[in-house]
């Protein structure tokens, strides 16, 4: 059955309200817009200030340090990013703070050891001035007394002016290839007087030749103290063994001496500069208190290491490990 036209309906609408409705569309959309982007820029400043404000706390705390408040660095933990900042920093400020009370202890050191050997003459001066018509005898003593002190003076500054020369870089080492068992039994052979006086037995044990590019000068420092401290704070009668042996990187050369041993809670301080086990004895043998400290100067420099182990009333043992050869990449290591 054929579907049948009924009739037909016309619908008119204006254009004109179509496109107004679309205008006023368009311009609230257009205001949404700007009002959103205003209230973003917005947002962000303000976020933008909160996110920042604790690296602007750390970055005064740090420029507080800069000046000189070291007390006043506050560390900052609220991101990942400040705590680890906080954290590196609050680290090199302990090792500057280390290295400032080290500098200090050291300067206050060098004043007192200086000032002790010119006090000692000065009393001295004062006592003879004092008795006008003293015996030749008494002026003897004096002067020999003084001539010690001056020598003591002498060794001070010597030690000192050789510690300032390890201060600096390895760039001044005078490396070159060294018969290492010569130059143990040369300074052996140089120290031989001062153990006969002391009734010290020397031996040198050498497990093989050995060759290595040092700084001969420096190295010497090295050995001539750790043999000479082993003869000086030994016991009559006693012996002091230097062995070397080496293999394919390293050579090792090991003091070991049966003298007073040193205690243990003093093994961690005696390569510190000044640092003396036993005061009152090494005023009596002598010794400025900084042939350790130049010896493990040394040591370093050579991008070597030295250990000590020790036990009282038994002996010390100071191992020193040095590399073969010394090339620019250690230099720069």
């Amino acid at each position: 059955m054929e579907e049948q036209v009924i009739g037909v309906l016309f619908t008119i609408i204006s254009n004109d309200a179509i496109m107004n409705i679309l205008d006023l569309l368009q311009n609230r959309a257009s205001i949404l817009l700007t009002l959103s982007m205003i209230a973003i820029v917005m947002v962000a400043f303000v976020l933008s200030g909160v996110l920042v404000l604790p690296f602007k706390r750390l970055s005064v705390s740090i420029s507080n340090v800069k000046n000189g408040f070291f007390d006043e660095f506050r560390p900052e933990n609220t991101y990942v990013e400040t705590s680890q900042i906080s954290a590196a920093f609050e680290e090199l400020l302990d090792r500057m703070k280390l290295l400032d009370d080290s500098r200090q202890e050291f300067v206050a050191n060098v004043s007192h050891e200086l000032k002790t050997p010119l006090t000692s003459m000065k009393v001295l001066a004062d006592a003879i001035a004092m008795q006008p018509d003293a015996p030749k005898e008494l002026y003897q003593e004096f002067f020999k007394d003084v001539t010690s002190e001056i020598d003591r003076e002498n060794q001070i500054i010597t030690d000192l002016l050789s510690l300032v020369k390890m201060d600096k870089k390895a760039a001044e080492l005078n490396v070159a290839p060294q018969d290492i068992n010569g130059m143990l039994e040369l300074g052996l052979k140089r120290l031989l007087p001062l153990a006969r006086q002391k009734n010290v037995e020397l031996v040198l044990e050498c497990a093989r030749p050995v060759t290595a590019e040092v700084d001969e000068v420096k190295l010497n420092l090295v050995f001539s103290n750790l043999v000479e401290n082993a003869i000086k704070y030994n016991r009559e009668n006693g012996s002091v063994r230097v062995r070397l042996d080496a293999d394919h990187q390293f050579f090792t050369v090991q003091v070991e001496d049966n003298g007073i041993g040193i205690p243990e809670e003093d093994l961690q301080h005696i390569f510190e500069r000044f640092y003396r086990v036993d005061k009152s004895h090494s005023r009596e043998i002598g010794g400025t208190g900084l042939g350790l400290a130049i010896a493990k100067s040394a040591v370093v420099m050579h991008r070597g290491t030295i250990q000590v182990e020790s036990e009282m009333g038994k002996g010390t043992t100071f191992t020193v490990q040095v590399p073969l050869k010394y090339t620019v990449s250690q230099e720069g290591a």
